[in-house]
């Protein structure tokens, strides 16, 4: 809580300012889009630190901090960059099955399979992020050569969690919908919707630097079998 206390207050008053420009008028929609690259690059930044101070804290037991920002976290931003780069193409493909689901409810595999299969990648590849957060050099070679024999277990919690948060979205959203209540609607923009990232946050940087606990370990393993 104390690491991502003052990021979270970052990213709720982020939240708000946008939220306020979103219901102030069409005379605000310029300054809205001219604001939209900052606030992205806000909050990629406000990842980096809560998933940098997580990860550290679950493997090097480190007192975390309010807030603090360095090389590592700017290193950090560039790789997650790299990863939403190339989530471009799993998530065209995602968007477009998924309208085939109006279609045809059998049809609900085809982009859960793009989701997964997505997911599944990322995560033998994501060892780099845990790498720059611990201060070690790890390539994307490396990761995914330390997770040749993958976590399962962490690999379907991840992706139950992920299934699970994109259901939680859409149904509350649905919810939301169908009460047309101004109240719940600023509720869950001011609170709900940022807090929820901030947990996914957290939740995911637990979720890598167990895996790379794991890898590490079975890397040992294998080294002291060889010796």
């Amino acid at each position: 809580m104390k690491g991502a206390a003052m990021p979270s207050i970052i990213y709720l008053i982020l939240e708000s300012v946008d939220y306020a420009l979103s219901i102030a008028g069409p005379s605000f929609r310029d300054v809205k889009t001219l604001l939209y690259v900052p606030f992205l690059l806000a909050e990629i930044a406000i990842v980096a630190v809560v998933s940098i101070s997580a990860i550290r804290i679950v493997l090097l037991d480190e007192r975390p901090r309010f807030f603090r920002f360095s090389k590592r976290e700017l290193k950090y931003i560039l790789y997650y960059i790299g990863f939403l780069l190339a989530w471009i193409i799993p998530g065209l493909l995602i968007g477009v099955s998924t309208s085939l689901v109006f279609h045809s409810l059998w049809l609900a595999p085809i982009p859960l399979a793009f989701f997964l299969v997505a997911i599944f990648f990322t995560l033998r590849l994501s060892l780099v992020l845990v790498g720059v957060a611990i201060d070690r050099k790890i390539s994307l070679r490396d990761s995914y050569a330390m997770t040749l024999g993958p976590q399962w277990a962490l690999f379907i919690s991840l992706a139950m969690f992920g299934v699970l948060f994109v259901a939680f979205y859409f149904f509350w959203g649905l919810a939301i919908g169908m009460l047309e209540s101004e109240y719940f609607n600023s509720i869950s923009f001011f609170l709900l919707w940022p807090l929820g990232d901030i947990f996914t946050y957290v939740l995911i940087s637990v979720v890598l630097a167990s895996l790379y606990s794991a890898a590490y370990q079975s890397g040992e393993g294998e080294a002291h079998e060889l010796l």
